[in-house]
C-alpha cells in the first residue's frame, strides 16, 4: 500500500505535511474553482481535506482500512486563497479506528468532525 499514490488528493492539490501512526496533517489552498455560489469554499472541498487526512491516519500503521463513516460540522467559511490545514488523530485504534478531524485556517477552526474506519479482511 502506497500512501502517496492518491490521484484525487493530487488533483485537488492537497499536500501531505506529516504522517505518523494514528495521525496525519495535510494542507490545501482554496482555489477559484473550489468556490460555491456564495463565493466561499465548497463544503465538499473542506470535507475532502478532512478525508485526505483521515485516510492517511487510518492507514498509517500499515493496516489497510476503509471508511465506514465521516461526519463534519462547519464552523466558519473559507475563501479563495485561504490555506487550510486538515488533521486527523486516532482516538481508538484496532480493527476499527475512530478519529477526530479538524480543519483550521491560521489556527482557527473552520470545521471539525469524526470518522470511523474498519480494517479490510483479506
Amino acid at each position: 500500500m502506497n500512501l502517496n499514490a492518491d490521484k484525487f488528493r493530487d488533483f485537488l492539490g492537497i499536500k501531505v505535511l506529516e504522517v505518523k501512526e494514528g495521525y496525519a496533517k495535510v494542507v490545501g489552498k482554496v482555489r477559484e474553482n473550489f468556490l460555491n455560489f456564495h463565493g466561499t469554499a465548497h463544503g465538499s472541498y473542506i470535507m475532502a481535506l478532512a478525508d485526505a487526512a483521515f485516510a492517511l491516519a487510518a492507514n498509517s500503521d500499515g493496516k489497510q482500512r476503509v471508511a465506514l463513516s465521516i461526519k463534519i460540522n462547519f464552523h466558519k467559511p473559507a475563501f479563495e486563497g485561504d490555506e487550510l490545514i486538515g488533521e486527523a488523530k486516532a482516538t481508538k485504534k484496532g480493527r476499527i479506528m475512530f478519529c477526530d478531524l479538524k480543519i483550521t485556517r491560521d489556527g482557527e477552526i473552520v470545521a471539525e468532525g469524526d470518522a470511523i474506519a474498519v480494517a479490510v479482511e483479506k
